[in-house]
């Protein structure tokens, strides 16, 4: 089966075929295929947009590494230095206002934010890449790379203030705003990139920035032109060179990063390397949105996670959470999507008790991490072979996890009329994909006694009153009933055949 992903440089779904494989690279041979990540830059607590990133990032790693078997190098990185507000070439340098505010340095700022992220990606079930490396502890690189632009005469010096890149000098400079870049670019208002009246082009972009004024900023440092901090985008393209090479497979990120940060770190990139393109698949996810608006730190209407497991959710609740909306697709946060998550996790978590087989655990556990190819081996069940066919076709179309996550649900729907043969392979090949891809802990529960949780009879008395209610068509009663059951702790939900009760 072929994997195909939507490729923001062309605006369309592609087949993948790793660098390594195609007749068109003419680079130094590859073994690997080389995949980064922009993360987040750690100056404050993660939020919800910093974690689907981060999700995004470990859905495509897997799928590459574990479901198509590919030898990968993942990479992704910790900006731990961000010289100014948004993605301009003027303003406050945001790792050290906000480094003030806690009464400490810079750098320990960073410190203690890069463990917060780290922490919260292994509750995640996000394993660590393969590298994560600080912008901080590639300075050399960061200044190799604009000596690299000098020399080609790609860039200009403002005096007194740094090092900018000449855009007008690159033919396809803004080909990632695709189809109609160039007249995107012509009606560029000043406010969308800062209207310096110094630089030579409203797009140009600050490579490093000179020191100014008294004292010595936390995260400047010596290079050839004196005291200097980097630009906002030098650092991606240092990095990944330095360990995916010049030229790489995918490149990750948000939606927001299209229009300046990667369209920037393209044109320094393809300039200073002289590959084209640099990255060969350009894959973005869109926002999550809280009121219409895009979750950022920049607008305040950010939800923390720890938030959301203050109010009794589960981190793999979070997990499941994104798995049923597309990589690519907007969503808002609700709580009402958060229990849709929740619940769904659960139910299917006792679906998944129905088939469980003590002895097919035993077989499995020696070989858990396979590729998808090997899921197959020994299936014999037609049902479960086509199930799983499915859903791996869902898959290969660009990361469609929400039809995924509907047919593994839908697989599991006729368990009572199942031959056993059918249940116990089903739970074979469920079982590897918990393991390679979904991390949600969905058979945690093997080897425990599974307990039923009493309802206290008041609330079932109260859930039989509602459900006549309903029926009676008196829904504000059937409100007032439902809320009593809320505020006694318990979370009610219409089903089929009646309701069910959960804990909340």
């Amino acid at each position: 089966m072929q994997l195909h992903i939507y490729n923001t440089l062309t605006r369309q779904k592609e087949l993948f075929v790793p660098l390594m494989d195609d007749p068109k690279y003419t680079g130094p041979k590859k073994d690997f295929v080389g995949f980064y990540s922009c993360w987040p830059t750690v100056y404050s607590m993660p939020h919800f947009g910093n974690v689907r990133a981060s999700f995004t990032a470990d859905l495509i790693r897997n799928v590459l590494k574990n479901i198509m078997g590919y030898k990968t190098i993942s990479m992704t990185n910790f900006t731990d230095v961000w010289h100014l507000r948004g993605d301009s070439d003027d303003g406050e340098e945001k790792m050290e206002k906000a480094a003030k505010k806690e009464w400490m340095t810079a750098r320990d700022l960073a410190k203690k934010y890069e463990k917060i992220f780290r922490d919260f990606f292994k509750w995640l079930q996000i394993d660590d890449f393969d590298i994560m490396p600080r912008a901080t502890e590639h300075i050399a690189e960061q200044i190799d790379l604009v000596k690299k632009l000098e020399a080609k005469w790609y860039t200009y010096i403002i005096p007194g203030d740094g090092v900018y890149m000449d855009t007008s000098k690159i033919d396809d400079y803004g080909k990632l705003l695709w189809p109609n870049y160039k007249k995107h670019l012509e009606g560029i208002q000043a406010g969308e990139r800062i209207d310096l009246w110094w630089k030579k082009n409203i797009t140009d972009f600050a490579l490093w920035k000179f020191h100014v004024g008294e004292g010595k900023r936390d995260m400047e440092r010596e290079s050839p032109r004196g005291v200097w901090f980097p630009g906002r985008h030098a650092e991606c393209s240092a990095m990944s060179s330095k360990y995916l090479w010049n030229q790489f497979d995918i490149h990750h990120g948000g939606y927001d990063l299209i229009p300046i940060h990667h369209t920037n770190e393209i044109a320094q990139s393809e300039c200073a390397f002289d590959v084209h393109p640099r990255v060969k698949y350009r894959m973005h996810h869109q926002f999550v949105n809280m009121n219409g608006k895009k979750m950022s730190k920049s607008e305040g209407n950010i939800v923390s996670p720890y938030e959301v497991l203050e109010k009794w959710y589960d981190y793999l609740d979070i997990r499941y959470f994104f798995f049923t909306t597309h990589y690519r697709s907007f969503f808002d946060f609700t709580r009402s999507s958060m229990n849709a998550a929740k619940h769904a996790r659960e139910n299917l978590i006792k679906k998944m008790q129905k088939i469980f087989d003590p002895h097919v655990k035993v077989i499995m556990d020696r070989d858990i991490i396979l590729p998808y190819e090997k899921f197959k081996e020994g299936i014999t069940s037609k049902y479960v072979w086509d199930a799983l066919e499915d859903m791996m076709a869902a898959l290969m179309d660009d990361l469609n996890t929400p039809q995924l996550m509907a047919i593994l649900n839908q697989s599991l729907n006729s368990v009572d009329k199942m031959e056993e043969v059918d249940k116990k392979e089903l739970f074979v090949v469920l079982y590897r994909l918990e393991k390679n891809l979904l991390k949600v802990w969905l058979f945690d529960w093997i080897g425990q006694e599974i307990k039923e949780i009493k309802i206290p009879s008041k609330i079932i008395q109260l859930a039989d009153k509602r459900l006549q209610a309903k029926k009676d068509k008196d829904f504000t009663l059937s409100d007032e009933l439902r809320n009593k059951i809320i505020s006694l702790g318990r979370e009610i939900n219409d089903t089929k055949n009646g309701y069910e009760i959960t804990k909340i």
